[in-house]
C-alpha cells in the first residue's frame, strides 16, 4: 500500500482503513461522489469507529508511517506551516478548538499533506510525496487552550525521492471536523533549498469539497510556461473557483460568480427596491453571486432573511483575517453604541430630537453623554450591563457618546463658516473629485422644461460683482469660474424626496479662482421642479457684499448645496466609483487568473477586503432601510441615482486621473514632464496635485512590473489565454451593461494593460482614500456635511421667513438633521474612516513571501522608495504657506488624505491602502 500510494495510484480516507483510488484526471487529487459526501460531524464519528474497530497494529502503522526517517536514496525537506485555528470563545463554533484538540491528543495525523513537483512522471501524472501529518497538533507551540484565535506555528517532515525536483505545489487534506486558516508554510530541504507559499485561506473539511486542497509556491509562470507537474493544478483550481453557476453558495465555498443587485430590498418584509444591473432602465456594474432564492413579493429579487452574514455570502478566502476581523467589529460594536445612546435616552425623557444649538451639538465631542448617570434613577444599572461592558471594553472612556473631535474643528472651531472654506473643501475635502470648469453660461438643461422647470435663473449680474472686474466670458476664457453641478442628475428625483419627512433641492453651486489664490463661492442655485405645490422654482443666493449685509440666507443655501453635495459623494464618488465598480474586477480575477500568474500575484493586493465590505453594505448600509435610506436625503432612492449616474456618465478610460481632471477641464493635456502627462488649471488643487504624483509612481512600477513579466513583449500579452479571458470577462459580463461602449482599452500591449492596471490601482487605492479616509475629518461635524435637511429656506414675505428672522440658530438646527441621524451616522463615518492595525500600505506588503522573483522584487523596491519619496514631498506642500487650500486655510488642515503611509492605526486622515479595506 505505501508504494501505490507513494506513486499517487492509491489514497488513505479520512477514516484511515479505507483505500480508494485517486482520479484519473491526473490531479492526485481524491474524487468523492456527492452521495459519499459526509458532513464533518458524520465523519468524525466515521473516523472513532474505524479506530476503534480496526487493526490496532494497522491503524499505528497508518498513524506514524510519516514520523520515520527515509531510507539513505531520500532527501528530507522541513517544513514550517502558520496557522489560526478556531478558538474556545469563537463567535461561530466554540466548540471548534475543544473538539481538534482532544481528537488530535488521541489519533494525531487530522492534518495530511503531499508535496507536488513542477516535474511530473513519465506518464504525466503529477509527482507527488509521500502523505505526511502536521507534527505535535495539540503539543506544539501552543501549550494552553486560547480564548482568541493567534498565530500558531507547527513543523512538518517530507521525504521525496532524490530526483523528486523542485516543489511546486503541495495539497492538503483536512480531516478536522472544523477550518482553520492556513496563513503561509516555508519548506527548507537537507541541500539548503528553500520556497514559500504565500496561502492566506481557510481550509475546511475535506469532505465538503471532495477534493484536497492545492496551494502554490510564491513562484509564478504564465501560462504557457506552466511547468508540466503543475498544469493540471492549475487548470482544476481555475475551475474549482468558477463553480457552476447553480445552487446556493454557503459560507465554506470559495466561488466567485456574478449577479446583479437584486438583493438590495427586503422583498420579504415588503420593503421592494428595482434590481440593478441588466436593464436598459438601471444599469449597475456586477457583484458576487449569493444563489439566493426568490422573494416573496418580489420574484425578480433574492431572499435577504436569513441568519446574518450566511444570506450575504463572499467567497470563504474573502473574510476578514483575524486583526481585520476583531478591529472591525470592536468599532461596530462601539459604533452601536454611538448610535443607540440618544436614543435610549429619549425613551425616558421628554427632550426634542432637534439639536438646540451649535454649542450643545459640539459637545458630543467635549462633555459627551453619561448615559448611566443620565438614566440611572429611571433604569435599573443591571440593564446598563451590557452597554457598560462594550465601553470599559474599547477604553476607559465610559462616555457612551463622547466621540473623537473632527479636525476640520481642532485649530479653528469657526472655520468651517467661511465662504473660502467651503470653496476650499471643493479642491480638498472629502468630495474634490466633482468640480469642473465652466465652459459655457448661462448653464443649460437637458430636461423637458415643462416637467422640471426653466433651464436657471442665473444671470451674469449674479456673479459678475465677484469676478475681480472680469466678465463672465472673460472669466471662463482665463479658466478662472468653476461649478458643482448636480441639477439635471438630481432633479428627476427631488420631487419623489420632498414628498418625504426630508427636504432637498438640486443646487448649481459656482466659484472664482480668485488672485489670492482661493476657490471663493460666488453663486448658489437651488432649483426644485413643479408639485402639486406649486410650480418649479430656480432661486439664486449669492455672497454678501458688504460686511453689514444679512448673511442668513446666503448661509442657509451653503447648508442645503453641502446636504446634496454629501449625499452625492456617499453614494456616487464613493461607493459606485470605488466599491461597486472594483467588484467586477476582482471575482474576473480569480475566476481567470491562476495564483500562479503573476498578474495575479500584482492585482490581488488591491482587491484585498473589498468585496467582504461591499456584502456588508449591501447588508447594512445602501439596503432598503439601511444607513443610508434611513439617514441621507435620497432616502430609497439613493441605489436608483447611482445607477443613473454609472449609465450617464461612468467609463473606465476617464477614471484614469488624468484623463479625469481634463473631462472636468481641471487640467490640459501636456508633455510627459508634467506628472500625469496634464497641466493643472488651478494648481493648488490638493487631491490632483498628490494624486498625479500618485499615479506616475503606481504608473511607472506597474510598467517596469509587466515588463519583467512579459519581457518587453507585446505579443506575449497578445497569446496569454488567462490574461485576455480575465480582461474580455471583466468588460463582457462584470460590467455588460457597458460591454459596447467603445471606450473600453484593449489589453494588446505593455502599454495598454499598464494603462488598465494603473486605473484599477488608482481606483482601489489612492481614489478611495481620498474620498474615504476623511469621512470624520469633515462629515463628523454634521452641520458642515449634514446628510440630510428637513426644512427648505422659506420664500419671501411668508410666515416661514419671519420665524427664521426671530431665531436664526433654532431655525438652523431645526433644519439640520436630527440628533438621532447624527448619531448613526456619526457611528458609520467613525469605523469608515478608521484604518485596521494590520492595514496594507501602498509601498508596503504586511509579509515578504509575496514572490520569488528577485527581479520583481527590485521593482517593488523602487516603488517602496518612491512612496517615502511621496510622503516627504506632500509633507512639504502642506507646510508652504503659500498654499492656502492647504495648512493656510481657514481651518488650518493639512491635505493628508494620499500620505501613503498611517503608522497608527484608527482615525488618523491619512495613509493610502491598495484596496476599498473599508
Amino acid at each position: 500500500m505505501e508504494t501505490l500510494e507513494a506513486q499517487g495510484a492509491i489514497s488513505v480516507d479520512n477514516n484511515l482503513n479505507k483505500i480508494m483510488p485517486l482520479s484519473n484526471k491526473g490531479t492526485g487529487e481524491a474524487e468523492i461522489s456527492q452521495e459519499n459526501k459526509k458532513s464533518p460531524v458524520a465523519s468524525l464519528f466515521d473516523l472513532v469507529r474505524s479506530l476503534i474497530t480496526d487493526n490496532p497494529l494497522v491503524c499505528a502503522l497508518k498513524i506514524f508511517r510519516s514520523e520515520f526517517p527515509g531510507p539513505e536514496d531520500t532527501v528530507r525537506i522541513q517544513g514550517t506551516i502558520v496557522l489560526s485555528r478556531k478558538s474556545v470563545l469563537d463567535l461561530v463554533n466554540p466548540l471548534a478548538a475543544i473538539i481538534d484538540n482532544e481528537f488530535d491528543s488521541l489519533f494525531a495525523r487530522l492534518v495530511v499533506l503531499q508535496l507536488v513537483s513542477v516535474d511530473a512522471k513519465p506518464d504525466r501524472q503529477p509527482k507527488l510525496s509521500k502523505k505526511t501529518s502536521i507534527h505535535r497538533w495539540t503539543t506544539g507551540k501552543t501549550l494552553k487552550r486560547r480564548l482568541v484565535a493567534g498565530d500558531e506555528y507547527y513543523s512538518v517532515t517530507f521525504y521525496v525521492p532524490k530526483d523528486f525536483g523542485e516543489v511546486g505545489a503541495f495539497v492538503i487534506r483536512n480531516n478536522h471536523p472544523y477550518e482553520f486558516y492556513l496563513h503561509d508554510v516555508t519548506l527548507v530541504s537537507d541541500t539548503g533549498h528553500s520556497c514559500e507559499f504565500p496561502c492566506y485561506s481557510w481550509v475546511y473539511n475535506y469532505t465538503i469539497y471532495g477534493k484536497d486542497r492545492v496551494f502554490f509556491t510564491n513562484k509564478t509562470y504564465l501560462p504557457g510556461q506552466t511547468p508540466t507537474g503543475l498544469r493540471n493544478y492549475r487548470e482544476h483550481e481555475l475551475e474549482e473557483l468558477r463553480g457552476d453557476g447553480e445552487g446556493v453558495r454557503l459560507a465554506h465555498d470559495r466561488i466567485y460568480d456574478y449577479a446583479t443587485y437584486n438583493d438590495i430590498g427586503i422583498s420579504d418584509l415588503g420593503a421592494l427596491r428595482p434590481p440593478l444591473g441588466g436593464s436598459e432602465e438601471f444599469p449597475y456594474p456586477r457583484r458576487c453571486r449569493t444563489g439566493r432564492r426568490p422573494g416573496i413579493a418580489d420574484l425578480k429579487s433574492e431572499s435577504t432573511i436569513g441568519v446574518g452574514s450566511l444570506q450575504f455570502y463572499v467567497p470563504a478566502d474573502e473574510y476578514f483575517e483575524r486583526e481585520k476581523n476583531s478591529g472591525f467589529y470592536a468599532s461596530a460594536v462601539k459604533g452601536f453604541g454611538h448610535a443607540v445612546a440618544p436614543i435610549i435616552r429619549g425613551l425616558f425623557d421628554d427632550t426634542p430630537n432637534t439639536w438646540n444649538s451649535l454649542e450643545e451639538l459640539k459637545g458630543l465631542y467635549t462633555k459627551g453623554l453619561d448615559l448611566e448617570s443620565e438614566m440611572r434613577k429611571k433604569v435599573n444599572r443591571n440593564n446598563l450591563v451590557f452597554l457598560k461592558t462594550i465601553f470599559v471594553a474599547e477604553g476607559d472612556d465610559k462616555s457612551i457618546i463622547k466621540y473623537p473631535l473632527p479636525d476640520i474643528l481642532k485649530r479653528n472651531e469657526d472655520g468651517w463658516m467661511h465662504d473660502e472654506e467651503f470653496g476650499r473643501q471643493t479642491l480638498a475635502g472629502l468630495n474634490p473629485v466633482v468640480i469642473e470648469a465652466v465652459t459655457e453660461f448661462p448653464p443649460k438643461s437637458f430636461l423637458d422644461p415643462e416637467e422640471y422647470g426653466e433651464a436657471t435663473a442665473l444671470t451674469e449680474e449674479h456673479i459678475e460683482p465677484y469676478l475681480e472686474g472680469l466678465s463672465v466670458q472673460e472669466a471662463i476664457e482665463a479658466k478662472r469660474l468653476f461649478k458643482v453641478d448636480y441639477r439635471d442628475f438630481l432633479m428627476l428625483y427631488i420631487g419623489e424626496v420632498n414628498k418625504t419627512s426630508y427636504k432637498a433641492y438640486a443646487p448649481r453651486s459656482y466659484f472664482f479662482w480668485t488672485s489670492r489664490g482661493t476657490m471663493k463661492p460666488v453663486a448658489i442655485e437651488l432649483s426644485l421642479p413643479p408639485s402639486e405645490d406649486g410650480p418649479g422654482s430656480n432661486r439664486v443666493f449669492t455672497p454678501p457684499q458688504k460686511k453689514e449685509d444679512n448673511s442668513l440666507y446666503w448661509n442657509l443655501a451653503k447648508v442645503h448645496a453641502s446636504c446634496v453635495d454629501f449625499g452625492v459623494h456617499e453614494l456616487v464618488s464613493h461607493w459606485l466609483r470605488s466599491h461597486a465598480v472594483i467588484e467586477p474586477f476582482i471575482i474576473a480575477t480569480h475566476r481567470n487568473l491562476s495564483k500562479l500568474h503573476p498578474v495575479c500575484t500584482l492585482l490581488l493586493p488591491m482587491f484585498r477586503n473589498t468585496m467582504k465590505m461591499n456584502a456588508a453594505a449591501r447588508q447594512f448600509i445602501i439596503c432598503a432601510l439601511g444607513v443610508i435610506e434611513l439617514t441621507f436625503f435620497t432616502g430609497e432612492f439613493g441605489l436608483q441615482i447611482t445607477s443613473k449616474a454609472y449609465g450617464a456618465s461612468w467609463r473606465f478610460d476617464h477614471e484614469a486621473l488624468p484623463a479625469n481632471l481634463i473631462a472636468r477641464g481641471m487640467a490640459e493635456p501636456a508633455d510627459s514632464s508634467e506628472p500625469g502627462g496634464v497641466k493643472l488649471v488651478v494648481d493648488d488643487y490638493p487631491f490632483a496635485k498628490d494624486g498625479l504624483d500618485f499615479w506616475d509612481a503606481i504608473q511607472t512600477y506597474v510598467n517596469e512590473y509587466l515588463n519583467v513579466v512579459y519581457k518587453g513583449s507585446d505579443q506575449a500579452i497578445q497569446d496569454d489565454p488567462e490574461l485576455q479571458e480575465w480582461w474580455n470577462e471583466s468588460i463582457q459580463v462584470g460590467h455588460g451593461d457597458k460591454k459596447d461602449e467603445s471606450w473600453w482599452p484593449k489589453a494588446d500591449s505593455i502599454e495598454s494593460l499598464t494603462h488598465i492596471i494603473t486605473t484599477i490601482a488608482w481606483i482601489a487605492g489612492p481614489y478611495h482614500a481620498a474620498v474615504n479616509f476623511g469621512h470624520y475629518s469633515y462629515a463628523g461635524f454634521m452641520p458642515n456635511r449634514p446628510p440630510h435637511c428637513r426644512r427648505l429656506i422659506p420664500e419671501p414675505g411668508s410666515e416661514e421667513e419671519q420665524r427664521l428672522l426671530e431665531d436664526p440658530e433654532r431655525w438652523l438646527m431645526q433644519t439640520l438633521s436630527s440628533k438621532a441621524a447624527t448619531s448613526v451616522v456619526l457611528a458609520v463615518l467613525e469605523l469608515l474612516a478608521s484604518h485596521s492595525v494590520d492595514e496594507e500600505y501602498q509601498g508596503r506588503r504586511l509579509n515578504d513571501n509575496w514572490s520569488s522573483d528577485p527581479e520583481l522584487k527590485v521593482v517593488f523596491s523602487k516603488f517602496s522608495r518612491k512612496m517615502e519619496e511621496l510622503q516627504g514631498k506632500f509633507e512639504e506642500r502642506n507646510s508652504n504657506p503659500e498654499l492656502l487650500n492647504r495648512e493656510a486655510g481657514p481651518t488650518k488642515l493639512p491635505y493628508t488624505l494620499l500620505y501613503p503611509h498611517s503608522e497608527e492605526s484608527g482615525l488618523t486622515g491619512r495613509g493610502v491602502p491598495y484596496s476599498a479595506s473599508i
